[in-house]
């Protein structure tokens, strides 16, 4: 296996090199430096899928790449997720290589509880500003029980699961400090493969989203998961028009209480996006790309 390097000042980077049928994993850690080795089957058809699952007021995004690994991405803030899970994960499948808690709230990390409880997750990425609250401290009790490696995301760190697939942190950066709100220190990530891309910046708000603008490498964005459930604070002008998105997905509850989709938000995902997508009207939904061509799966 060829070695590879750390530049200095990265924090984490996880690494997975395919070697025929079998994908080897390596991890390696700055502090304290940590590797381990992970060999695992493939069985996954040469796609990417990205669904972003119907879980009321609240986001989980579930990632399965071409090499067959897996990457969750929040948890909701039920259980619903366990359903969820169970619709897109190949039969037997009881790993998911990555989780990502993009920040301690609990319509983001209540379902990643259960999660911990069914599955064996190898990887846990999280905000250096979880914040604090009972629900967290829960999910850090079950994280410890389970004994997987934890991981605080910083900007510059790289998830490449060797199969074409590679997950860009852009956020948060130096600039976070403890008294920076939890939304503003989401954990926001860029997934591309081939030519599609799709960005995730939780609850991120406009006010910071110029953090995450910079390090954006493809001219457009395909898919955007659209910001804090598509509140009035997040989604900014800005933002919009440096990535102009192909698909801008909501993920929010019917009829919930803050009012989601603002439609302040609405007005200028409008302007920007070519479609606008939500859970409330479609369920769960899904992206599907073999890194040329992309379909939408979508509930009527």
């Amino acid at each position: 296996m060829q070695a590879f390097l750390l530049e200095r000042g990265e924090r984490m980077k996880v690494f997975f090199a395919s070697y025929g049928k079998v994908a080897v994993g390596v991890v390696v850690i700055l502090l304290g430096v940590v590797a381990f080795v992970q060999v695992a089957q493939s069985f996954a058809p040469r796609t990417l899928r990205v669904t972003f699952f119907d879980v009321g007021q609240g986001d989980a995004i579930f990632i399965q790449t071409p090499g067959g690994r897996d990457m969750l991405i929040d948890g909701g803030p039920n259980k619903n997720v366990l359903e969820e899970l169970a619709r897109e994960m190949r039969y037997g499948d009881k790993v998911i290589d990555v989780m990502v808690a993009t920040h301690g709230d609990a319509d983001h990390v209540t379902g990643l509880i259960p999660v911990l409880e069914k599955y064996q997750v190898n990887h846990i990425v999280t905000s250096p500003i979880p914040g604090a609250s009972k629900i967290f401290d829960d999910l850090s009790a079950h994280v410890y029980e389970e004994g997987a490696d934890v991981y605080v995301a910083r900007r510059g760190d790289i998830i490449d699961f060797g199969d074409g697939v590679v997950a860009h942190v852009l956020y948060p950066g130096a600039y976070v400090s403890p008294k920076t709100d939890t939304n503003d220190a989401s954990v926001s990530l860029l997934v591309v493969y081939g030519e599609h891309s799709f960005l995730f910046t939780g609850d991120l708000t406009s006010v910071y989203e110029s953090q995450v603008i910079r390090d954006v490498v493809p001219k457009k964005v395909t898919v955007y998961k659209a910001g804090h459930h598509g509140s009035k604070s997040s989604s900014g002008e800005a933002l919009l028009k440096r990535i102009k998105p192909e698909y801008a997905v909501i993920s929010a509850g019917k009829d919930n209480r803050y009012g989601h989709p603002a439609p302040e938000a609405l007005i200028r995902l409008e302007k920007h996006a070519q479609e606008i997508l939500s859970t409330i009207d479609y369920g769960a939904i899904s992206f599907v790309s073999d890194g040329r061509v992309l379909e939408v799966e979508k509930g009527e």
